[in-house]
Order: C-alpha cells, then structure tokens, then sequence
C-alpha cells in the first residue's frame, strides 16, 4: 500500500504521512457459491445462488434470469406440472455462470488483457466477446460461450504468439 502511495503524484500529495489504522490486506477470489439453489418449498436466486466478482456486471445478469427462470418454474409447479428444478434450473443456470466465470478468471489472469488491448483486432470476435460481457451467456450459437474456456485461452495464446 505504502508503494501504491508513494508511486502516485495524486496519492502520495495526499496520503504520504497518513498512518495506517488497519493493516492493508488483499482479498483474492470474491467467487461464492450456494450448496443448495433448491429444496421442498423453495428455489434461490440473484446472488443467493451464485456471486462471481464485485467487478463484472454478472450479477445483474444472474438475478434477472434466475428470477425469470425460477418463477416460471415455480409457477408450473404450483399449477400441477412436473418440474425438474436439478436440470430445469441448477444445470441451466450454471451453463451461464461457468461462461461468465471463464471471463472473470480470463480477466484476473490476463488472458482478457492480451485480447482486449491487442494490436490487431478481429471485428466480430471483438462482438462475440462484447455479447458474452453483455451479459449473453447462454447463447450456443456464440463460440465465446459455447467453448467459453477453449476459446478464451485460444485466443489469448494466439495473440500472445502473434507479439513475440
């Protein structure tokens, strides 16, 4: 923290002599999961369920569909209908957050550094990629999703070849 202060003209003419009240610590890894997105008489979702990073916009994303997709499900249930929330649910839901995963992961490592600040671009991998942090994670017509982890470290290498 001291060399984050004293290496920053705006932080060091302000924080230089300050003393420290608690010691600076760093969090690594915000990821956490539920053991249970579902029970008799109960379905979880939002950041209930799943909570990747407090940078990305997943969340949004995540608490919107699995509050669709839970109270369709719940609404049939209710009605009669039979419900697999294991496959119906969990499973589909965890398709979404697994891709997105793969961009929080690719960000952290750097994977997502060497492809974002790449001299050369390729237009619709740049859209590809742009609709997976936009939030469309379940959509398998999109390599970025379908093959999330191949494709992200794939290109990551790539690019990685293409500067040495």
């Amino acid at each position: 923290m001291r060399a984050l202060i004293r290496d920053s003209r705006y932080l060091r003419d302000r924080f230089i002599d300050q003393e420290m009240v608690i010691e600076p610590r760093t969090i690594e890894g915000y990821a956490i999961t539920s053991t249970k997105f579902f029970d008799k008489g109960y379905v979880t979702v939002g950041n209930a369920t799943e909570f990747l990073d407090p940078v990305f916009s997943s969340g949004v994303t995540f608490a919107m569909e699995s509050g669709s997709v839970a109270a369709k499900l719940v609404s049939r249930k209710l009605k009669g209908g039979e419900v697999d929330f294991q496959k119906e649910y969990v499973d589909y839901m965890m398709r979404g957050i697994n891709t997105f995963r793969t961009y929080v992961t690719g960000w952290y490592n750097g994977d997502l550094q060497e492809i974002f600040f790449s001299k050369v671009q390729d237009p619709k991998i740049k859209k590809q990629i742009c609709s997976v942090l936009a939030g469309y994670v379940w959509d398998d017509t999109n390599p970025f999703v379908k093959q999330h982890a191949r494709a992200v470290k794939t290109l990551a290498d790539h690019v990685r070849m293409q500067k040495d």
